[in-house]
């Protein structure tokens, strides 16, 4: 095990106590995750609320949900709106949770014989786990996180694979667009494949809708974007994957095989937050985090903060000692300069306000 290796291994430990914590009577309030709900789910989830069988679907048919072309054909328009890149459905691969996609996309690296990857951290605590089990050596491109001030980038003369998580989502932190600009223009004098954990984008607090990844060359980036995380309903699984026209029926076939059908429940959610993505979008969701952020900046709960402009998580050093709340520090983020500072859910009323009772 390198020493990259064993620093992921390290904070997978550290997630891992973190739950552990958090099952136990009388745990210390929990200020990292949403809990709890938001004023939205109903008005996203309409008549989803209350499922009935007829609104499911027909039960006895396994659901495909690949094979939803209906689907595929509104990911694509939803794309050519908000990013101005026309992917198409012969680019867009439907399924479950984002997990779902990531194991399938390190089980395809393993079956096409790459077992070295790059990555600009911080990566996905699942990525972490897969590459430790399947023996994949995670090599850093560069030593501090894409959002750090002038940072650097180390990537080899030669074609190979990349991840990128875009935005940074424990802080808020789309990757700067000088950095996206450097990566597209390697990936196109190498070859080299991006894969891009996009599973926090659309949340801009700017209003805008275009994420910078789109940028990237569609023929070799593979872009997973997470509808159930745009709308804080991640009790459905729904997320997708945009992918060159080369990989998709393969990815699409090991994806399939790997974790089968999409339930009619998630397929029909798919298809109801995608129309909202069509429609009204998340922005009342986003001005809820806002207020919230607003509130806790006002109260004096914040000793500190990282910037944030787009999703719904927040880096800062809370004004009384984060040990009296259960939080996921710097070290469940590959960081060590950041003393103090947890990630807090602006989502999370009930974190806010024992934030925000501490303080008075």
């Amino acid at each position: 095990m390198n020493d990259v290796t064993a620093s992921m291994f390290r904070m997978l430990q550290w997630h891992e106590r973190i739950e552990a914590e958090r099952q136990l009577p009388g745990a210390r309030p929990f200020i990292s995750d949403h809990a709890g709900g938001h004023p939205f789910a109903d008005d996203y989830l309409g008549e989803l609320a209350e499922p009935t069988r007829e609104a499911l679907g027909e039960a006895t048919r396994h659901p495909t949900a690949d094979e939803d072309a209906a689907l595929r054909r509104r990911i694509a328009l939803l794309h050519r709106r908000y990013d101005g890149v026309d992917y198409g459905p012969a680019r867009v691969i439907p399924g479950g949770g984002p997990t779902a996609f990531i194991s399938t996309f390190c089980v395809w690296l393993l079956l096409a014989g790459l077992t070295r990857v790059r990555y600009v951290p911080p990566v996905d605590p699942t990525f972490a786990y897969l590459f430790r089990r399947f023996g994949i050596e995670p090599v850093p491109v560069c030593r501090r996180h894409a959002v750090a001030p002038g940072v650097r980038l180390d990537l080899p003369d030669e074609s190979t694979v990349l991840v990128l998580t875009d935005p940074v989502g424990y802080m808020g932190r789309r990757v700067p667009e000088r950095v996206m600009a450097e990566i597209g223009a390697w990936q196109r004098a190498t070859g080299s494949l991006v894969f891009v954990d996009g599973t926090f984008q659309y949340m801009r607090w700017d209003g805008g809708r275009a994420e910078r990844s789109a940028a990237l060359p569609v023929e070799r980036t593979l872009r997973l974007v997470c509808p159930a995380r745009y709308l804080s309903l991640p009790g459905y699984r729904s997320a997708y994957l945009l992918s060159p026209e080369e990989y998709r029926e393969e990815l699409a076939e090991l994806h399939e095989n790997l974790h089968g059908d999409a339930t009619l429940a998630d397929r029909r959610f798919a298809h109801r937050a995608v129309d909202l993505m069509l429609g009204e979008g998340n922005g009342a969701l986003i001005e809820h985090a806002r207020d919230n952020h607003r509130r806790l900046a006002a109260s004096g709960a914040l000793a500190a903060q990282a910037p944030i402009e787009t999703g719904y998580f927040l880096f800062a050093r809370p004004a009384v000692p984060p040990e009296g709340f259960l939080a996921l520090d710097q070290r469940h983020f590959e960081l060590e300069d950041h003393p103090g500072f947890v990630r807090i859910d602006l989502l999370n009323t009930q974190g806010i306000e024992a934030m925000v009772a501490a303080t008075a």
